[in-house]
């Protein structure tokens, strides 16, 4: 039961840039900020009156990750004394903190919350075993560099990527490879006619960047292919498992992106 009422005032969102496209040289921590001062401007509220701050980050792709929702608050003009939760829940990583915000609003312990999730999944760092690195590895063993965004999307304690998991769905409840073809087409599709309705406008929080030609404004979605024909994905082979489902066409998106409410 609802002690208080409970409004959602304000809400923006980066673009989600493509894997290795125009948003990967921006923190995790940096698309948290843009996203979380677009908010609180839309909301028409000044950074001074938020009494917490909840952030969802999964992929700790950046030196500053363990400090990130406090360093989210105080890049946006948070005071120092205002409390920040950095929250791993996995993909249900935003959602949690949208919870955690509706808490602190019904135990009074916060009347403005600010919650959101954000990821650089382009800069997960390839990475070298401590114990090797620093002391030593045996003769004509080596030191292995590791993919922490590939070996992150497999759970280690049952060795499944997340994609198998994807698989053993569309086997227990009978989806084929052409449901989720035309699926991942009817997604794209309805992204190409909201972005042409407008639809998207008031969320987005554009982000500056800057290139070899200047600077350059990024106001759409990178990852949408809207064109996308479904032959072109039939075409492609699948990517965990042989007469699979899942491919890199019908697969969720590797993007970098941040949102706020």
């Amino acid at each position: 039961m609802l002690t208080r009422g409970i409004f959602i005032v304000g809400a923006k969102r980066t673009p989600f840039g493509s894997f290795g496209g125009s948003l990967k040289n921006l923190t995790a921590t940096e698309l948290g900020v843009l996203s979380t001062k677009a908010a609180l401007s839309q909301a028409n509220i000044t950074s001074d009156h938020v009494g917490a701050i909840y952030f969802g980050n999964v992929i700790q792709s950046f030196s500053d990750a363990a400090y990130l929702a406090r360093h989210v608050g105080l890049k946006s003009g948070c005071p120092i004394s205002t409390p920040a939760l950095t929250i791993n829940r996995l993909c249900g990583s935003g959602f949690e903190t949208v919870a955690l915000g509706a808490d602190a609003i019904m135990l009074k312990k916060a009347d403005v919350v600010v919650c959101g999730g954000t990821e650089n999944m382009s800069s997960a760092p390839m990475t070298l075993d401590g114990n090797a690195a620093r002391w030593g590895v045996g003769l004509g063993a080596g030191l292995k560099m590791e993919d922490s965004l590939w070996s992150g999307l497999t759970d280690a304690h049952v060795g499944t990527p997340m994609g198998i998991t994807a698989e053993n769905l569309a086997e227990k409840y009978s989806i084929s490879r052409e449901e989720c073809d035309e699926y991942a087409i009817r997604s794209q599709q309805l992204w190409g006619k909201a972005k042409e309705a407008g639809h998207f406008d008031l969320e987005m929080a554009n982000v500056e960047v800057t290139t070899k030609k200047g600077t350059k404004v990024i106001d759409t979605d990178e990852h949408p292919r809207p064109s996308t024909e479904l032959a072109k994905l039939a075409s492609l082979k699948p990517v965990f498992k042989k007469d699979g489902v899942v491919t890199a066409a019908n697969a969720s998106g590797i993007c970098d992106g941040a949102g706020s409410i």
